[in-house]
């Protein structure tokens, strides 16, 4: 979901190096070690016999929850998935639109996440094992080689090109960010590359550029502040670079932001070579939620064959989607009392647990540690230390849009005057990214075709914010406005192009009631607040007793919006938990609390 947009310098280079993003402040290989697992025919790590069994609360079912759950069950722990909303899959939420029983009248509209980067090698790992890696393809990003076409519609002017010819204004503003600035010292983009590609992954390489860029004072640069004061860029430049950036997309909406977090996605190639899964990115947290390990190709202790993690949690809640963990009362002895309430029933319950990994966007963690009245005021105080709950309570989200509407065909591939009907669109107006998706090309259950008419992130998505009571075709007219205006030329006619009785849906993720934001991305300032968050899961590890509570999900992770973020902190928690149950990592494949004295984030 990330709002970085793609590029296409290097985009080949980085296939032909393999780079596997190797998160620079805990350079951990997490696909490695899934590989290993697999070749060693084990589960990541092992629990003693006598805690066989024991119940593990999971608290959310998108696919940091579904992974944890998952693996947790491999090792023999009995997991108990319990997720807020009305569905599994979080903010993999590929959404149905038309006839679920007519493939032919079915549309998949990515509401979340929709492109997965190939350096995402620990998502990857789990995309190809529930068998849904063969039936994806190349992302259609702007400027690619996978969109036929690109329109740039910027200060009232188009510019049309195909495939990843970009025109040479953009290549220039795109040689002068990779080729000059990310070059110089101390980024040393190419370096840092060389460093993760996965031939010759040198860990204390990337440990040395990253802390030393740490050192040097960049925590404290916004975006815009590293272009204005270190790169030394004409406004000109700047106002090109954040609305169209390499005719691929703008980075304006990232801006504010801390220019680490920027970084870390760039390094680690997270910003291109995308892919679009066919299936639907939901049906990721669905499989590993129905589906044996057996039937994955995996082994597992204790539990019989047709064991899965749905069958595991009905077991103790016959319905556990609608429940609301508000409370987590840390008990003695190093157990806990959770509070559950059914927002369907409106009714509560409580029980204990050895250990609980939450999932959930950390603000929703804050906000419900005041629910439910002054008698139950400040039970989650001691959940965790005071700086670790002042970085959860200042964690900055990022705002999401999207607009969809299912077409009767794909239309944009009309030739007219020479050239494609539409294209794949960016503008500096109100739809700001405009993405062209056609489902027919896989082998996915959904053969239709749509469009998202927008997709646009902070400010712009705000604009989409309103009068929930008006009609949600108000939005759509305004998208399709100005589209019709922008393709001018082309006599274009959204409106006669659309598909099915209700051809449209839309979400605005900071409206969204467990979300309350698209996801994390910090401002200047708040390394240290990531740090303590990312670093809560060896709490106890060392000199102490294991702390059972477990933070996980992308806001945990140093990637924030990125699915193999949610998946990375998902094994962390892995690692912990066959820790706490006296039991530790498979021999031959260490774990990050193995490796954690070697790795660990440097502390400012």
């Amino acid at each position: 979901m990330s709002a970085i947009p793609s590029r296409s310098q290097g985009a080949q280079r980085l296939l032909n190096k393999n780079v596997t993003a190797l998160i620079p402040d805990f350079p951990f290989h997490y696909a490695r070690y899934l590989w290993q697992a697999a070749i060693l025919k084990k589960p990541l790590g092992h629990v003693a016999p006598q805690h066989y069994g024991e119940q593990v609360l999971i608290v959310g079912a998108g696919v940091s929850g579904l992974v944890a759950a998952y693996e947790a069950m491999r090792m023999g722990l009995h997991p108990v998935v319990v997720e807020a909303s009305g569905r599994i899959g979080g903010r993999l939420f590929a959404h149905v639109l038309g006839d679920r029983n007519d493939p032919q009248g079915r549309v998949i509209c990515e509401l979340g996440a929709m492109r997965f980067p190939k350096s995402g090698k620990a998502l990857m790992h789990y995309f190809n094992k529930v068998g849904m890696g063969g039936n994806s393809t190349d992302f259609p990003n702007p400027g690619s080689a996978a969109a036929p076409s690109t329109v740039v519609d910027y200060k009232n002017q188009q510019t049309y090109y195909e495939g990843n010819d970009l025109p040479d204004q953009y290549k220039r503003i795109e040689d002068m960010f990779f080729g000059q600035f990310l070059e110089q010292d101390p980024i040393r983009f190419t370096d840092m590359e060389n460093a993760m590609q996965e031939s010759a992954v040198n860990q204390a390489e990337i440990k040395a550029i990253w802390n030393t860029i740490l050192r040097s004072g960049w925590d404290d640069l916004s975006f815009y502040a590293a272009m204005v004061e270190q790169a030394k860029w004409t406004r000109e430049d700047i106002d090109l670079f954040g609305q169209i950036g390499f005719g691929t997309g703008g980075w304006n909406t990232d801006y504010p932001n801390c220019f680490l977090e920027v970084l870390r996605v760039l390094y680690t190639g997270l910003d291109t070579n995308h892919s679009l899964m066919y299936d639907g990115s939901s049906e990721l947290p669905l499989r590993l939620w129905s589906g044996t390990p057996a039937s994955f190709g995996d082994t597992q202790v204790h539990w019989p064959a047709d064991t899965t993690v749905e069958s595991l949690t009905r077991r103790e809640i016959a319905d556990p989607l609608h429940q609301e963990v508000r409370q987590i009362q840390r008990l003695s002895g190093g157990s806990f009392k959770v509070y559950l309430y059914d927002n369907q029933l409106n009714t509560g319950t409580e029980r204990n647990f050895k250990s609980v990994v939450y999932t959930p966007h950390v603000r929703v963690l804050d906000k419900f540690r005041y629910m439910d009245g002054k008698d139950r005021f400040n039970l989650m105080d001691n959940l965790l230390a005071p700086e670790t709950w002042e970085a959860v309570m200042y964690t900055h989200y990022m705002q999401s849009a999207k607009i969809f509407a299912t077409t009767q065909r794909p239309f944009w591939n009309d030739a007219q005057n020479g050239r494609y009907k539409m294209s794949v669109t960016l503008s500096d107006r109100l739809t700001r990214g405009t993405y062209l998706l056609d489902y027919g090309l896989g082998n996915g259950a959904s053969t239709g075709c749509g469009m998202f008419l927008s997709y646009t992130w902070n400010d712009d998505s705000l604009k989409f914010l309103g009068d929930r009571s008006a009609p949600l075709p108000t939005h759509v007219q305004l998208c399709t406005t100005l589209l019709d205006t922008v393709y001018a030329d082309t006599q274009l006619d959204l409106a006669a192009e659309f598909g099915m009785v209700d051809p449209f849906i839309e979400i605005n993720w900071e409206d969204e009631p467990f979300y309350l934001g698209a996801f994390k991305m910090n401002l200047p300032g708040q390394y240290e607040y990531q740090r303590l968050l990312f670093s809560q899961f060896m709490n106890g590890v060392e000199g102490g007793e294991p702390d059972g509570f477990i933070l996980s999900g992308d806001d945990i992770s140093w990637t924030g919006g990125w699915a193999e973020g949610a998946v990375t902190t998902a094994l962390n928690a892995v690692n912990k938990l066959a820790v706490i149950f006296e039991g530790g990592t498979i021999e031959n494949n260490p774990g990050p609390i193995d490796q954690w004295d070697a790795l660990q984030p440097l502390k400012l």
